[in-house]
């Protein structure tokens, strides 16, 4: 497989395995380890040397849905070119790790539906803005707002347009974007304590939570060079 990138150029040629059973689709290189790296969260590469290309992504994949799954092979074929030669993943390309990604999502759609899309994805990118800082307020023993009778950071209303209450909104079922971002920090910490110990970190990555505080500045040159 190539892909096509913006500039009309080719990517390598990646040559995958694909796994099709019952209604799922798996894919990895054929010789895992051969272009890209056997396991790389920071790129999305699972530890059996499968390719997270999305949420579920290959899950429940008909002939009406595959041509959707094949684009977001090729964006993900773009994406580790991206990192190839950088260093760095696209950051309007990733989801967090594990089950974190679930929650990253309802956060985002809880932020959404406040018109704070912004501020979260600034939250998460940078930990910056409104509800970065509205984390300060959180209560580590229960995940959510301190003072629970002050309104809720994030401005959620009632049906009268009343902001609600922090206790309130956290028990609105509607989802509070800053106690989600919370709880999503803590699940993305965790994922990476598990493997700290238990996998060694491929290099390719300028800010991966594997690399050691000893690692040489250079990266790892383990993938050749691209054009």
């Amino acid at each position: 497989m190539v892909a096509l990138r913006t500039s009309k150029t080719f990517t390598r040629l990646f040559e995958l395995r694909l796994l099709h059973l019952d209604d799922d689709v798996s894919v990895s290189e054929r010789h895992i380890g051969s272009t890209l790296p056997a396991f790389c969260p920071e790129r999305h590469i699972n530890p059996d040397g499968s390719f997270c290309i999305g949420l579920r992504a290959g899950e429940g994949i008909t002939a009406e849905t595959a041509p959707a799954w094949w684009d977001k092979l090729h964006a993900f074929a773009l994406c580790q070119e991206t990192a190839a030669e950088t260093g760095f993943w696209p950051s309007e390309a990733q989801l967090s790790h594990g089950d974190a990604g679930e929650v990253e999502l309802a956060a985002e759609s809880a932020a959404d539906q406040l018109g704070l899309r912004a501020a979260y994805r600034e939250a998460v990118a940078f930990d910056t803005g409104l509800i970065a800082s509205g984390l300060r307020k959180v209560d580590p023993r229960t995940g959510t707002l301190r003072n629970g009778r002050s309104a809720c950071v994030c401005g959620r209303t009632d049906r009268r347009g009343r902001i609600l209450l922090r206790r309130d909104c956290y028990r609105s079922g509607l989802g509070c974007p800053i106690a989600l971002e919370h709880r999503r920090r803590i699940m993305v910490d965790r994922y990476w304590r598990s493997l700290r110990g238990h996998v060694t970190c491929c290099g390719t990555m300028q800010e991966c939570p594997l690399r050691s505080s000893g690692d040489s500045a250079v990266l790892a040159k383990t993938e050749g060079t691209t054009t």
